[in-house]
Parts: structure tokens; C-alpha cells; sequence
């Protein structure tokens, strides 16, 4: 009985450790991995790559819209500057700075977002 518990408890420290990392309950690629490529703002947004993708970028919640953006102008109506893609169903983690003000929230630091990218679109997603 002892043996099948420490051999769950392993498997479970995998599957929280699989998670962690981003790529827990993710199917693999063709090539049996889960590997985004990490790619700009501007590259993901004119060439749309056709795969898992890792954009970083400063995250803006301003009027209803969610944006990964290359610099937020944080001004008093806080605005991206750059390239930027729009993100639909993202809100950062509790470890990140969020800033508010006047009805809008954006981050310093930059997050990272893992998606498909559609149009100006970056779709947060995992592994297909």
C-alpha cells in the first residue's frame, strides 16, 4: 500500500510540475514536443505564425479591450505605443504589478502570453 501512494505521489508532483511550466494538459506537436516559439509583437502580428506561440509584452485593459503591447504610454488615458495585438480571455497572474487609473489597467513589467495568433488577435491558448 505504502508503494502505491509514493508511486501516485510522484505522479502528481509531475502533473503539478507539468502545469507549472505552462504546458500541462497541452497535446504535443508533430515533433513530440511543447515548445512555443517565442516571437515579437510585430512578428506575430505580420506573419501569424501557425503555431504555439510566446509573445511578451506590457499588458493595457483600457474601454473593454484587452492588449499585449510593445510600450504602454502611461499617461493619463494610459495608451499602447508599438506593435500590439489584441487578447481576448487574458488577465495577468496575481504575481504581476498591475496599475489603474482612470478606468484603465496596464503593467510595467512586461507578461507573457502563449497563443495563436488571427488577424490582430492573439488567441491565449495551449498546445494543438
Amino acid at each position: 500500500m505504502r508503494h502505491q501512494a509514493s508511486r501516485y505521489g510522484k505522479a502528481l508532483l509531475l502533473i503539478v510540475a507539468l502545469v507549472s511550466s505552462g504546458c500541462g494538459a497541452m497535446t504535443s506537436h508533430s515533433n513530440g514536443n511543447c515548445s512555443p516559439k517565442h516571437v515579437s509583437l510585430a512578428t506575430a502580428r505580420s506573419q501569424q505564425p501557425r503555431q504555439l506561440l510566446r509573445v511578451r509584452g506590457h499588458y493595457l485593459r483600457k474601454n473593454g479591450t484587452t492588449q499585449i503591447c510593445s510600450r504602454v504610454i502611461a499617461s493619463r488615458s494610459p495608451r499602447c505605443a508599438g506593435s500590439s495585438l489584441v487578447v481576448r480571455g487574458y488577465e495577468p497572474g496575481p504575481h504581476v504589478t498591475v496599475h489603474y487609473a482612470n478606468g484603465a489597467a496596464w503593467t510595467s513589467e512586461t507578461v507573457q502570453v502563449f497563443g495563436h495568433v488571427s488577424g490582430t488577435t492573439l488567441h491565449p491558448g495551449l498546445c494543438a
